[in-house]
């Protein structure tokens, strides 16, 4: 799991922004079936090790308004392009959901699988029946599987849906707009006082500002624009709560960085690379190295 994808878990497991985010871009015809309201998050991760290259997961059941249940599945694409063949992975995603539930001995359960994109190239969407192009005969044709997703393409809206139409949430406002320029350095920082201005009523709630902290954290992590810019911008929101947002946002990149000095050297230590070596490749003192080693 990369940091969008912990970034996107963090505001999107808060139901409400969950449930701002299945209404303003699911399809009217399918948005109206379902009970919004009893959407709870299902905390099972259903993606194998094989799928994790690509997508992580975030579930919801849900129950529809006729009868029956419903899990939505929200699989953030991680790769930033395209698969060659996403319907292979949909397919053996839904399999692992109801093998296991087959095997609990629970009644299977309508799966809306939801693909979030938020890639450089275009979504070229080739339906699946279209991988078979030597098939033209229908008596032929019914042995292929129909297999049907809801495709959130974040880069195709422009920013005035985004921000008027498309979501309700402040957080998700600000969650879209960092997503469609994520890719592009110099368009997210002039896009930063944009961002903030919707997270500009939680930076100075004790309660809510680690969900700012956590945008700043990533947008360090991910870009090359400066901490004092976006320190900048965010104090021009609010000085006290900017200065908290900053300290905070530093001291979890420095632990952050830190820790993964500390992964890669407990690696090493398994491969049996020296002392020395691990201490000069992680920088990382010898006694520090010691420790872990223990």
């Amino acid at each position: 799991m990369n940091e969008l994808d912990k970034l996107f878990r963090e505001i999107e497991s808060i139901k409400e922004n969950a449930m701002d985010l299945v209404q303003g871009t699911f399809p009217k015809n399918i948005y109206s079936k379902l009970d919004i309201p009893t959407m709870t998050l299902d905390n099972t991760s259903y993606v194998d090790e094989k799928l994790q290259e690509y997508y992580s997961d975030l579930v919801y059941n849900c129950k529809l308004k006729s009868s029956g249940d419903v899990k939505i599945t929200i699989l953030f694409e991680h790769k930033s392009y395209k698969p060659a063949n996403e319907y292979l992975q949909l397919l053996r995603y839904m399999l692992n959901i109801w093998t296991i539930q087959e095997n609990n001995k629970e009644k299977l359960t309508l799966i809306l699988p939801v693909i979030f994109y938020h890639g450089a190239t275009k979504w070229e969407r080739k339906y699946f029946l279209e991988y078979f192009d030597d098939i033209d005969d229908p008596d032929l044709q019914q042995f292929i599987p129909v297999i049907e997703y809801i495709l959130t393409d974040i880069t195709k809206y422009s920013d005035e849906l985004i921000n008027d139409q498309i979501f309700k949430r402040e957080f998700n406002k600000a969650l879209a707009i960092l997503f469609k320029y994520i890719h592009n350095d110099v368009k997210l920082e002039g896009k930063l006082p944009e961002i903030f201005e919707h997270l500009n009523m939680y930076i100075e709630d004790e309660k809510i500002n680690l969900l700012v902290v956590s945008f700043v954290s990533y947008i360090m992590e991910l870009t090359e624009i400066e901490a004092t810019i976006i320190q900048n911008i965010v104090s021009s929101k609010s000085i006290k709560g900017g200065e908290i947002v900053m300290t905070t946002a530093m001291k979890l990149r420095t632990e952050g960085k830190t820790e993964g000095k500390k992964e890669d050297a407990r690696k090493m230590l398994a491969k049996k690379y020296s002392l020395d070596d691990i201490s000069e490749i992680t920088g990382l003192s010898i006694e520090e190295i010691r420790k872990l080693s223990k």
